[in-house]
């Protein structure tokens, strides 16, 4: 058939004419085969390439995304970690922050150097969490027990000391904290200002010389004391101005970690002096004997302290 028309003469007739005119431009190119795969690879190549970079762009946002959620869960720890959480995910949220752990061994204390230049004095059985390095706006610890800290000056990272049940952040000031008794802690100020927040939500800001008592998570008060009194420890002594044996006993079993019962008829007595806090609870023990003209009776881990 081709041959026949490619050899086909035309004549000058108009019909011939069109003929000629329709087969002269109606007979197709050859096709490049290997040019038209080439553009198709390229195009399915291109559009693999925006599926890749649509994959990487999705997974670069949720990293972004989950990144930013951690440092605003890290900023909830800083600051308001206590807001709505309890205790135990709050320190269980914080728990890379601290690099070391240490713990006082009973009827010792224990100087600690911190990175920034903050000295702690730990007292007997008192752990003490911290970063080797502080990184971040704030300077942050974790102390159960009983400290005195002495925080180095810095406007620009605030220094917060969290508990179990109350967080104490400072710029830099002198300050102790008693919370061996999560229940019933005591935060005394020395020098400087300090704002508490409690479990609950209190926010209470202190003056030098003032003792805030803190009971249940919650502010109990606030009054004017000698900070001697509660900051003597660190001599290895408790100064004694009529304080309760109920107290005395509380604050002697938190240093030995022993429980000490009393007499109910010892309930009204009343220590003044100092009480030297020897290696051992027994030799201590021993002067309040004498003190209160009673007699140790050890069964176990609980002393009692019995009227002759």
């Amino acid at each position: 058939m081709d041959k026949d028309i490619n050899d086909y003469t035309y004549g000058d007739l108009p019909g011939d004419l069109k003929l000629k005119s329709f087969m002269e431009h109606s007979i197709p190119v050859e096709i490049d085969i290997s040019a038209i795969k080439k553009k198709a690879f390229l195009k399915i190549h291109q559009q693999e390439r925006k599926r890749k970079r649509r994959r990487i762009l999705m997974y670069v946002a949720s990293t972004a995304a989950m990144l930013l959620l951690l440092i605003g869960v890290r900023y909830i720890v800083a600051e308001d970690a206590m807001d709505g959480l309890p205790r135990a995910e709050v320190m269980e949220l914080m728990a890379d922050v601290y690099d070391e752990e240490v713990e006082v061994p009973t009827g010792e204390k224990m100087t600690l150097m911190l990175a920034d230049g903050t000295k702690i004095i730990a007292n007997s059985r008192t752990i003490v969490r911290y970063p080797k390095r502080f990184e971040g706006d704030c300077r942050e610890i974790y102390v159960k027990g009983e400290a005195y800290f002495d925080v180095a000056h810095d406007a620009e990272h605030p220094f917060l000391v969290y508990s179990d049940n109350f967080r104490v952040k400072v710029l830099g000031t002198k300050f102790n904290v008693n919370n061996y008794d999560a229940s019933d802690s005591q935060v005394v100020l020395v020098q400087g200002s300090v704002e508490l927040k409690t479990a609950n939500n209190d926010r209470v800001r202190m003056k030098p010389n003032e003792l805030v008592n803190l009971q249940e998570g919650s502010f109990a008060e606030k009054r004017t004391v000698n900070t001697d009194e509660y900051t003597c420890w660190m001599q290895g002594m408790i100064n004694l101005d009529g304080e309760s044996v109920e107290s005395v006993a509380q604050r002697l079993s938190h240093y030995y970690g022993v429980t000490i019962m009393f007499d109910d008829g010892m309930s009204a007595d009343r220590f003044y002096g100092r009480l030297v806090l020897s290696d051992h609870v027994n030799e201590t023990l021993h002067a309040i004997e004498t003190m209160t003209q009673t007699r140790m009776e050890i069964h176990g881990d609980t002393i009692y302290l019995v009227k002759e």
